[in-house]
């Protein structure tokens, strides 16, 4: 299966996902490392790319208040990325390594 296909099944998983979730980036969410992943991965294929879009969305949560997901529950999380952001990123991480 070529990477083509792959990005374009994540488009639509993305497009899917709006329906049971209003997170946006922004949200202190997993979204915010997803949706630009996404997009720079449908953008060109380029696999390395995306995982840098992933890693600089999940780095833009540092200080961020949420506003939705679990960490509204914790509290105060000082300079902490979101942690599903960071584990987004660190999957594109491997996955640019591995091709």
């Amino acid at each position: 299966m070529s990477l083509g296909v792959w990005a374009n099944a994540a488009m639509a998983a993305l497009v899917s996902l709006r329906k049971y979730t209003p997170a946006q980036p922004g949200d202190r969410t997993l979204v915010d490392a997803l949706q630009p992943c996404i997009t720079s991965l449908a953008e060109d294929g380029n696999v390395g790319k995306a995982a840098k879009a992933a890693r600089e969305g999940a780095e833009s949560t540092r200080g961020m208040k949420a506003s939705l997901g679990r960490t509204v529950y914790v509290g105060d999380v000082g300079d902490t990325p979101d942690p599903g952001a960071i584990g987004i990123a660190v999957l594109m991480e491997g996955l640019a390594e591995a091709v």
